[in-house]
């Protein structure tokens, strides 16, 4: 059985470290990282087209905090993935786990947008 896209709870942990106004903490925390996760994915899929393992490495560090925060954790893992091979100049190896990062990276995105809806539904 694989991992759900999302741990929802580490969303509650966000959404409960302000009691009063936990969901709008949560909805600005979901529209920045739905805001910066294109510009993220752009940049890893350019360092594994032209080979820069440095990009790749750093890219890939930063995008797995915020996946991290967000309870991406299969997300996460393929992150660290490719921040490891980007330490290890092995951006051929990179490239074999671009199409699943994709897809994971697509799968965050829509779940978190179905997030937002059900809490703009709920007002």
């Amino acid at each position: 059985m694989s991992n759900p896209v999302l741990n929802l709870n580490q969303l509650n942990v966000l959404r409960q470290l302000n009691p009063i106004n936990g969901v709008s903490v949560l909805k600005k925390l979901i529209a920045i990282y739905l805001k910066s996760a294109p510009a993220f994915l752009s940049q890893i899929e350019n360092a594994i087209h032209t080979k820069d393992s440095h990009l790749l490495r750093r890219a890939a560090h930063t995008f797995k905090s915020s996946n991290a925060n967000i309870g991406a954790e299969t997300l996460t893992d393929i992150c660290q993935k490719l921040e490891d091979f980007g330490d290890n100049n092995q951006v051929d190896e990179a490239a074999k786990l671009l199409a699943k990062f994709q897809h994971e990276s697509l799968q965050v995105t829509i779940a978190l947008e179905e997030i937002l809806v059900e809490y703009d539904v709920q007002k």
